[in-house]
């Protein structure tokens, strides 16, 4: 494989950014722009420890900084392995990249790293998948979650099933071929249990998975000057939307990523819900009930200073047998509120301030429940990743017909074409059975540097 190098950091000014070099002219690139302080090229340098040295391109010294030697295979990529530790001057880095591919190193693909870790057999096809799940987690326990199947997690339930998938077909391929060879009649089953009921554990966990890696769709919804954007940018930690007194201020629908409980959620907050002659709003109007339409969860937001009111009521009509929180916001406030048929029509009322926070971790701890959020779930055993889920569920399906039958009494020969239905679709987990395309879609998505 030719040499590759790319920056692993983002391309931001920072006070450190690091050049990835990998390949089998790592080390003799490498010298080619970072001079050792001793005079020692980097193919003498004591593998896997820091050395100092100054960065000089064509005569130029430009940084000084560390760098660190790796001898295949034992690096992240199983290939001969260079990193640069330098400051983050993207001048620099970028003279340092430039110096690189004049002397021969390709610019590295997105993933390109982790693509040959996994070609050399650092890491299963899971594994690798988990390092881009890790790369961009948004929440703590999706990134827990990440580095338990980084950590194999998930990976080992899958070698184990298609080693015992394979044991087992090689056996059925010796009983049509060799008659004498006979097969304890409970023996297949036993297997084909063994490995199935793991499976189905994990993939009944895909739909808690999603959650964890998309998050929830999240609608803000209330009448005007109820609080709605004032409570996005409480869950936000920022000024997200504009606020006013003025009614009407929010035309548009806004969007913003947060964590609450634990729990992502993808929050839309858009023009209260009235009746307008303003085309503009009424555009803001339509826009917001569009959101709410296609939400998973709903936030129905009422002011609790102020009576209720048919826009109030025209809100919790649209809430109305949905999964939602209905939040009375501005408890700050002396309350005229009566909450008495709210909290028996909807089974979650709960008394907000946006102002002051006051009520917010009553959110937090209802989500959590609800979502069962935070707990010790997230160890690397939930399927995050829909290609993996998708794969599994085609293995369970050839595992029961397989079961179905050898119950059932049909040949060796028939069970055989569902077991290798079975070790094909566990094989693209594990990676030992997985076109060229799929690879290539798997790591397309990963960063450049990674």
């Amino acid at each position: 494989m030719e040499t590759i190098a790319a920056l692993a950091t983002p391309p931001l000014s920072g006070a450190l950014g690091v050049i990835r070099i990998s390949g089998g002219r790592a080390f003799t690139l490498a010298s080619s722009v970072f001079e050792a302080r001793g005079g020692l090229p980097a193919a003498l340098w004591k593998p896997r420890a820091l050395v100092t040295g100054d960065v000089v391109i064509d005569g130029d010294l430009l940084d000084e900084g560390m760098a660190v030697r790796m001898v295949a295979p034992y690096s992240y990529t199983g290939e001969d392995t260079v990193e640069l530790y330098l400051h983050g001057c993207i001048p620099v880095l970028r003279a340092v990249l430039e110096a690189l591919y004049r002397a021969g190193a390709l610019p590295a693909a997105p993933g390109e790293f982790t693509r040959r870790a996994f070609l050399h057999g650092k890491l299963s096809l899971s594994q690798a998948e988990a390092v881009a799940d890790l790369v961009t987690a948004e929440t703590r326990d999706a990134a827990r979650n990440a580095a338990g199947q980084l950590n194999g997690t998930v990976g080992r339930a899958f070698s184990k099933a298609y080693d015992a998938l394979a044991d087992l077909l090689a056996r059925f391929y010796a009983a049509v071929d060799y008659p004498e060879e006979e097969i304890s009649p409970g023996e297949p089953v036993s297997v084909l249990q063994s490995v199935l009921e793991p499976l189905e554990a994990l993939l009944a966990t895909a739909g808690k998975g999603l959650l964890l890696r998309e998050g929830l769709r999240c609608s803000i919804l209330g009448k005007p000057n109820v609080g709605k954007s004032s409570l996005l940018n409480a869950f936000a930690g920022h000024e997200r939307a504009i606020v006013s007194p003025v009614p009407g201020t929010t035309r548009d629908t806004l969007e913003e990523t947060v964590t609450v409980g634990g729990v992502k959620l993808r929050i839309t907050d858009g023009a209260g819900i009235r009746e307008t002659y303003d085309a503009v709003e009424a555009a803001g109007v339509s826009r917001a009930r569009d959101a709410a339409e296609n939400a998973e969860l709903l936030f129905a937001v009422l002011d609790g200073s102020a009576e209720m009111d048919e826009g109030d009521r025209a809100v919790l009509d649209l809430a109305r047998d949905r999964a939602c929180l209905v939040l009375i916001n501005k408890v700050d406030l002396p309350q005229k509120l009566e909450r008495e048929q709210l909290e028996a029509a909807f089974l979650h009322v709960l008394p907000v301030s946006a102002k002051t926070g006051q009520g917010l971790d009553a959110v937090d701890s209802t989500l959590r429940r609800l979502y069962e959020a935070g707990d010790t779930f997230y160890d690397g055993s939930v399927l995050t990743n829909i290609r993996q889920a998708d794969a599994v569920r085609r293995t369970v399906d050839a595992v029961k017909t397989a079961l179905a039958g050898l119950r059932g009494g049909i040949t060796p020969d028939a069970v055989s074409a569902e077991l290798e239905r079975a070790l094909a679709a566990v094989g693209e987990l594990t990676g030992r059975h997985v076109r060229e395309e799929v690879i290539d879609g798997i790591f397309a998505k990963f960063c450049v540097g990674k």
